[in-house]
């Protein structure tokens, strides 16, 4: 079944009022707290944090094969977890795992100046082929590989998907078809509201966590309701 969209997402997308955007981008850090999930925020501080540094100061930018695992566990710890997908992951040797992600990174970083964008519709599913050729990567996951890379790309997130594609059907979902809509859609609200397409998807995640469920806390249940931020 697609992915729903809330009340608070709803508006927000609607909205291209800059500080909207701004306060729900803000509120990012105390509504992923309020998910008490620490396994979560230490991959979420980590893959916001670090890896784009360490990407990026490698010659060629390319992600360990450790690091590939670790986004595999940031996205299915924000999402549904499937734990094969984890188990494919750790499959992948460091030189696959450096090479697949080297060369979709190479990819993109050449068709930065649009003339490919311009030209080949398809121009994104041209670079992430590297990425979704290894096993169990698709393209969400290899989303978040250019997402972690660049601020220019989202994070192919449920809660994205949601409110910028309401209309995709569950077999349309995940397709490199539907990432490249979610991208085009995502860069031209971000234009609008003054940010980037990496913030747009984060200021929506924070409003969808509005209504999240916290993670249960051993020995205890989660019936206390918590307060809106």
């Amino acid at each position: 079944m697609p992915p729903a969209a809330t009340a608070d997402t709803t508006r927000l997308w609607k909205s291209d009022d800059p500080a909207e955007w701004r306060n729900a981008l803000d509120a990012y850090p105390d509504r992923l707290a309020a998910l008490n999930d620490p396994k979560l925020q230490e991959l979420d501080a980590w893959f916001w944090g670090s890896l784009g540094d360490a990407i990026r100061a490698r010659d060629p930018n390319r992600l360990t094969a450790p690091e590939l695992v670790r986004v595999v566990e940031w996205k299915l710890a924000r999402g549904k977890f499937r734990p094969n997908l984890v188990k494919f992951a750790r499959a992948h040797t460091e030189a696959t795992a450096g090479e697949a992600t080297g060369e979709a990174l190479k990819r993109f970083g050449s068709s930065s100046t649009g003339d490919d964008r311009n030209k080949n519709k398809n121009w994104l599913a041209a670079c992430l082929a590297p990425l979704v050729d290894l096993k169990g990567i698709g393209p969400a996951t290899a989303s978040a590989v250019l997402a972690a890379a660049t601020p220019s790309i989202p994070m192919m997130s449920d809660e994205l998907i949601a409110v910028a594609l309401p209309n995709a059907t569950s077999s349309q979902m995940y397709s490199m078809q539907r990432l490249q809509a979610l991208v085009d859609t995502t860069r031209a609200k971000a234009k609008r509201v003054g940010m980037t397409p990496r913030e747009v998807e984060r200021a929506i995640f924070a409003e969808a966590a509005r209504t999240k469920k916290p993670k249960a806390t051993a020995g205890k249940t989660t019936g206390v309701k918590r307060k809106a931020s």
